[in-house]
Order: structure tokens, then C-alpha cells, then sequence
């Protein structure tokens, strides 16, 4: 049994007991009668019900709704296994950070951020994380504790996350940052263009339509296509690997690269988009590892949904 199994256990009985002294006070003849149905029947049923599922489902319903009444701002990642999900939520809310819920192929984080410093206002924010690498563990079952039940979604910014080169293990162990470089500085544009080409197989107009779909609501209002690993991308061009590329051009470069990306998503976001519901659309080059960028892309959405006055918890 659970930590939290024994804790709810333990209050069960104990609800029991006050039950069985409030009896007992008050001086009621059928008070031993009904104290020693109490012990015989009422204990065997808390012992049943702290390891029931259905108890467990029922207090997990609870817990989740009061999850999303909760104001919040909400953000929906989508992305290949490897595109750094993980690593960009960690680097924004910091390395130590732990999710709410975690299973095999999702998690849900949530943290407290300022909205600005001179007023120290703060609101909590929900980030959801799916680890599979099928597109159907990100909108199929996508979780409703944290996007909301079907027709009443509440995610506020969707994030489509490529980068520019895999998650590469050896030994078990993903290569660390110069290991990676050192792995893409040759054949340099040929690696390149193949990541690209997963993406590109990975976030194509039929899944697009589903995503939207899936996440959208009147709470929408910003899309954004984060390019991660830039850093990568910085390094192996100032190390001369990629020929007619300066560091100067690298951005363009890079925007170049998930062009057609690019004009999916918008495509798709359009489509979803009415004149009394607008969707601001961006692309932002980042470091997950490094934190380049990271907090712009989050500030961002968080301001966009202070400034509509949508409703949030000031503290």
C-alpha cells in the first residue's frame, strides 16, 4: 500500500472511531449493540475499500476536477521522442522540478510564476508532457486532467517541438553535449536534413487537424513551433561543417529548415481560427539544454492570457 493509501486508510479509522465514541456518548441502550457492528462490519469495509479501485478512481475524480477549476495558463507539447520536451519544461521551471502525475507515457507539471516583478504577481501555470512516440499517445489519449474533457478544453498555448539532431544513447546513457557535436560535425548536413525529415513524417496536415481537434477551445490563443537545439546548430556552423552558413545566417538557416513545417501548422491553426477568436502563431529558435529562449516562449502566452483579462489567481 501507498504512502497515500495508508494516509486515506488511516482516516478512514479514524473517522470510524469518532464515530464509535459519539455513539458510545451518548448513553443510547443500543449503544454496545451498535458499536460492535461498527467493529465487526465497518472496519472490514475500510480495509476493502483503501486498496478498491473504484475508491481510488472516485478520489482521483475529485482531486482532478478540482485541478482544472484551478485557474491556470496551460500548455499542450507536442513532438517527436528526443525533441527535448522534458528538457524544456525543466529548464523553465527549474532542473529539480518533479511532475504531479507521471506514467509510462505522460506527465503533468505545474509551478507558480510571475506574471512581473514590480507587482510580484504570480499564476500558476500546467504543463503537459507525452513521452510516446506515436502521435495517437498525444491526441487520442491525451489527458483530460490537464486539457479538460472533450468540449470543454482549457489549454491556453500549444507548443510543436522539432530540433535539429536525435537523442543519441551509447552505452545506455544519452551523449552529452559535446559528444553530440562532436557525433553531428560530420556528415553534418546530411544528419540534419534526416531529423528533419522525421519531423516532417511526424507533424504532417492529417495529424495537425487531429491535434487542433483535440486541444482546441475559446481559451486557445497562442501556437507556437519551438526549434530546439540551436545550440547545436551554433556550434557546427562556427566549426565550419555546414559550407555557405555563417553564424550570422544560422537562424535563417534554421527557419529554412522547418519551412514546410511552418506553413502546416499555420494552415492548420487558420483553419480553426474566426474573426472573434484570433490564435497568434510564432517560431521560436531555442536551447532547452542551455536555456536560450526557453522563458521567452512561456512569458509570452502567459502575458497574452493576462492581458485578455482572462481570468487567474493573483497573489
Amino acid at each position: 500500500m501507498t504512502g497515500r493509501r495508508i494516509l486515506i486508510f488511516v482516516l478512514l479509522v479514524v473517522l470510524a472511531m469518532v464515530a464509535v465514541v459519539l455513539i458510545h456518548g451518548s448513553g443510547s441502550p443500543a449503544g454496545p449493540m451498535l458499536i460492535s457492528i461498527l467493529l465487526v462490519a465497518v472496519f472490514p469495509i475500510i480495509s476493502v475499500a483503501a486498496t478498491t479501485r473504484v475508491w481510488w478512481d472516485l478520489i482521483d475524480n475529485f482531486r482532478d476536477d478540482a485541478n482544472l477549476r484551478h485557474p491556470a495558463v496551460r500548455f499542450y507539447l507536442y513532438g517527436r521522442g528526443g525533441s527535448g520536451k522534458t528538457t524544456l519544461i525543466k529548464s523553465w521551471l527549474g532542473g529539480e522540478v518533479r511532475p504531479e502525475q507521471a506514467t509510462k507515457y505522460f506527465a503533468y507539471y505545474t509551478a507558480e510564476k510571475y506574471l512581473d516583478l514590480e507587482t510580484k504577481r504570480r499564476c500558476r501555470v500546467v504543463i503537459s508532457d507525452y513521452q510516446g512516440q506515436s502521435p495517437s499517445q498525444n491526441t487520442l489519449n491525451a489527458s483530460p486532467k490537464v486539457i479538460g474533457p472533450p468540449g470543454q478544453r482549457v489549454v491556453n498555448g500549444v507548443y510543436f517541438i522539432v530540433d535539429i539532431a536525435p537523442r543519441i544513447e551509447k552505452n545506455g546513457r544519452p551523449l552529452d553535449t559535446y559528444e553530440l557535436i562532436e557525433w553531428l560535425s560530420v556528415d553534418t548536413e546530411m544528419k540534419i536534413r534526416k531529423r528533419v525529415e522525421q519531423h516532417l513524417e511526424y507533424i504532417v496536415p492529417a495529424i495537425l487537424e487531429i491535434v487542433f481537434s483535440t486541444v482546441y477551445s475559446h481559451h486557445l490563443i497562442s501556437t507556437t513551433l519551438v526549434i530546439n537545439k540551436i545550440d547545436l546548430l551554433e556550434k557546427v556552423v562556427a566549426m565550419g561543417c555546414i559550407p555557405g552558413v555563417s553564424l550570422a545566417s544560422v537562424d535563417e538557416y534554421a527557419r529554412n529548415l522547418f519551412r514546410r513545417i511552418e506553413y502546416n501548422i499555420r494552415e492548420a491553426c487558420d483553419k480553426v481560427t474566426s474573426p472573434d477568436h484570433n490564435i497568434e502563431f510564432s517560431v521560436v529558435l531555442v536551447s532547452a539544454s542551455n536555456g536560450t529562449g526557453v522563458s521567452r516562449i512561456f512569458n509570452d502566452t502567459i502575458k497574452r492570457y493576462s492581458d485578455m483579462n482572462i481570468k487567474i489567481e493573483v497573489k
